[in-house]
């Protein structure tokens, strides 16, 4: 009788021993464990699908590329034998177009010392017959600056301008006259302005009768009426 409870009392606390150390904290987080296993090899097994599928995906994206790139050079390639392009020095040049200053309404005001002096005929005679041809350069010029209208001919307008009381001069100035004798009449110009010894001038009869132009020419092309 006693060994049979000696024996019974072993088991007793052997199996009082197993229920203490199932109800352990360290038993109870190993089956919590086990319990998510299952969940957390699934979750690992997406992660690895998704991290295999973006490495292919990548591949397949850089050969995309890359079979695109070699295409479009061998395209390019192609349309460059057919269609050669013209070089920079071989393509036509725009040419500029000279932009033609706005006309004044009225007669540029030059300072006080390059107006005619007392001696020099009275406002009634300056501007008020028409003594130059029309379509000359004598006509255009006289309606840019009031001068008088007896300086005949343009090769004369230096001396008679003399004459006449008006300063003259080899410098030119906007709104000045230009004068030359060249040709059988010689020929008058109006300075619009000037820039680093050339002068920019507009002008009646030069390119035609009654045709109003515009160009540079050089500043000794002239002698100047201020």
């Amino acid at each position: 009788m006693n060994t049979a409870t000696l024996e019974q009392r072993q088991i007793l606390e052997a199996h009082t021993r197993q229920l203490r150390r199932a109800n352990s904290p360290l038993s109870q987080k190993i089956r919590s464990l086990r319990t998510s296993m299952p969940t957390l090899k699934s979750a690992l097994t997406v992660v690895a699908y998704l991290f295999i599928f973006s490495i292919c995906f990548q591949a397949s994206r850089n050969d995309f590329e890359s079979k695109s790139s070699a295409f479009l050079s061998v395209d390019n390639g192609g349309s460059a034998t057919s269609q050669p392009v013209l070089s920079a020095s071989s393509a036509p040049k725009p040419t500029p177009i000279a932009a033609k200053p706005e006309a004044s309404s009225s007669v540029t005001t030059l300072p006080a010392t390059d107006q005619p002096s007392e001696s020099g005929p009275s406002q009634a005679e300056q501007y008020t017959a028409t003594g130059y041809a029309y379509g000359q350069c004598t006509a255009y010029v006289s309606k840019r600056r009031p001068i008088p209208q007896n300086w005949g001919n343009a090769r004369d307008w230096l001396t008679r301008a003399k004459a006449a009381g008006f300063t003259t001069g080899p410098n030119a100035r906007p709104g000045a006259i230009g004068q030359t004798t060249a040709g059988r009449y010689g020929h008058v110009v109006y300075v619009e302005k000037v820039e680093n010894g050339r002068v920019y001038v507009s002008e009646m009869n030069y390119v035609g009768w009654n045709r109003l132009s515009y160009r540079w020419a050089p500043e000794t092309s002239f002698s100047y009426i201020y």
